[in-house]
């Protein structure tokens, strides 16, 4: 499958540079390493996600004027610097980040856009907080095959009552973390609330190499 982007962001919003949409400073990179060999549950990688992946992450989504997204540790911001030119469009976003320096850096960066300083299990409560309905797109770079299984749960089960009816929940992982243990309980959890949109997306140019997996809301149905 392609990860060809619409070019109508770059059209319709010329302010944003390339350096504005894919740079990370190297004070950022470095900090990134960091969090990832003392914090390898929260964080997937030595390296922050390229702007392919950020590419794949938002192909086929379509947004309108009303809708909110909620992105789940914007880290560097690579997903957050193309949600942004949405805001424009009357799209509502909130970012909920756990690392205190990067929640500092994302708010500096993005002073137009909203984040947190929490977890993805708060995103109901955020959402309520926050005067914000349920989400048409919530997209995830927390880095699932390296959590704990109860930690799974908790984000998920959030994420199924944050969701709007008709929304997406998009994440990825990574193709050598793919097998893990982990990486297939999160499978397991992730079909009792979801199911696959579509065949999963694989982006080679990301270090690691990446794979974008789409959700939709699951009916639950009452007996």
């Amino acid at each position: 499958m392609s990860i060809e982007f619409s070019k109508e962001i770059e059209h319709d919003y010329p302010f944003m540079n390339n350096q504005d949409i894919h740079s990370h400073s190297l004070r950022e990179r470095i900090h990134f390493m960091s969090r990832f060999f003392a914090q390898p549950h929260a964080v997937g990688s030595i390296w922050p996600s390229s702007r392919y992946l950020g590419r794949a992450m938002l192909q086929n989504i379509f947004l309108k004027e009303g809708d909110v997204v909620v992105e789940y540790g914007p880290g560097t911001g690579p997903f957050t610097a193309q949600l942004r030119p949405y805001l424009a469009k009357g799209v509502r976003y909130l970012g909920i980040e756990r690392d205190d320096r990067l929640y500092e850096t994302l708010q500096s960066r993005f002073p137009e856009m909203k984040f947190h300083h929490g977890s993805a299990e708060e995103v109901s409560s955020l959402l309520e907080h926050y005067k914000l309905p349920q989400a048409s797109l919530i997209i995830s770079g927390l880095p699932f095959a390296n959590m704990s299984p109860d930690l799974q749960q908790g984000i998920l089960e959030a994420t199924s009552k944050a969701l709007s009816a008709d929304g997406v929940f998009r994440t990825f992982t990574y193709l050598f973390s793919g097998l893990s243990p982990r990486s297939a309980h999160f499978q397991k959890i992730a079909a009792q609330f979801f199911q696959k949109m579509k065949s999963d997306e694989f982006v080679l140019l990301n270090l690691p190499p990446a794979k974008v997996m789409s959700f939709s809301k699951k009916e639950i149905k009452n007996y």
